[in-house]
């Protein structure tokens, strides 16, 4: 089971196109689509741009295989809206298409698995109102308006942060491009001009990283973070104190389940059409059981040895 196509007299070709391939949240998503198919008569492609906010790049692979007529879709919209026609003409050509990670407004698709990403904003919200001592504004670092799942994040703090503390006024900030580098210049200059900033919420991982950089880089600002999504860096940014909570998604079940319904509509089966994957918070308190993290790094060799895009 490999992360790229290969040669198959599988009946069926299921293709996975996540937003990205190098981040560590889509190469758990990838094995959790390679065990779906496993021992199945199902040929799996994985295939993606390598970074994030490259809704051309899936524009492309969504005509290539319509084009093609795979069997089914499994994708991660990295633009809400963008995608629909694409993902329109994919359905009337009689291809099973499920989304995951990231809501598209199309009604098209036969099902949609994902987060409740509103929900995990609220929560961000909750963890992060907890922390807060000082009256400064608080800094939400967002990624892309056009990225469903993080905008609905945003959306879910703001709103409950309004309900927790009201008056307090919150600074958002979308990045261009979304990445780890951009996070990291932005912030910098908004806590050297602004050193009044009480706290700070982040939508996903590369933000979330970007934000932990600049935390680190200056050992003297001690401002209540709570973060989102999941790395080893990230880990040990709540193990220093650096993070004080961090909600991370179910990527590998995420993975399973898109492909598995996927499967499942090809076999006539009923699917749900909506369904939720839990999130999980990390924190000092917590991280040490090992419950917590299942799913999240954990994995084998083999596993590993399985996906040479991801992991070699």
């Amino acid at each position: 089971m490999l992360c790229y196509p290969t040669t198959s007299n599988a009946q069926k070709t299921v293709v996975v196109i996540p937003k990205a391939t190098i981040m560590h949240f889509w190469k758990i998503i990838c094995l959790g689509a390679h065990k779906a198919v496993q021992g199945e008569d199902v040929n799996l492609i994985w295939r993606g741009p390598r970074v994030e906010n490259k809704a051309e790049a899936q524009i492309h692979l969504l005509k290539f295989y319509t084009e093609k007529k795979v069997d089914a879709i499994v994708i991660a919209p990295s633009d809400k809206e963008r995608l629909n026609p694409y993902l329109e003409k994919a359905v009337k050509a009689g291809i099973k298409v499920v989304i995951i990670d990231s809501p598209v407004t199309s009604k098209a698709p036969h099902a949609y698995i994902a987060t409740d990403n509103y929900k995990s904003g609220t929560i961000g919200a909750e963890l992060l109102a907890k922390k807060v001592s000082q009256k400064g504004p608080l800094l939400l670092i967002g990624h892309k308006p056009e990225n469903g799942a993080s905008y609905l994040r945003e959306q879910g703090f703001i709103n409950r942060i309004n309900e927790l503390m009201p008056g307090r006024s919150i600074i958002r900030m979308h990045m261009k491009d979304g990445s780890e580098r951009e996070t990291r210049i932005v912030v910098e200059e908004i806590l050297t001009a602004m050193p009044s900033i009480a706290g700070i919420f982040s939508v996903n991982e590369p933000t979330s990283d970007g934000v932990l950089h600049v935390l680190k880089k200056h050992a003297d600002i001690k401002i209540p973070f709570v973060a989102f999504d999941y790395n080893k860096n990230l880990e040990k940014g709540v193990k220093e104190g650096k993070i004080c909570a961090l909600i991370t998604q179910k990527p590998y079940t995420m993975g399973f389940l898109g492909v598995k319904t996927a499967m499942d509509l090809l076999s006539g089966k009923k699917v749900i059409k909506k369904m939720e994957s839990p999130v999980t918070v990390i924190t000092s308190e917590n991280m040490d059981r090992s419950d917590i993290i299942t799913g999240l790094h954990k994995m084998t060799v083999k596993e590993r040895s399985d996906c040479p895009i991801c992991f070699n």
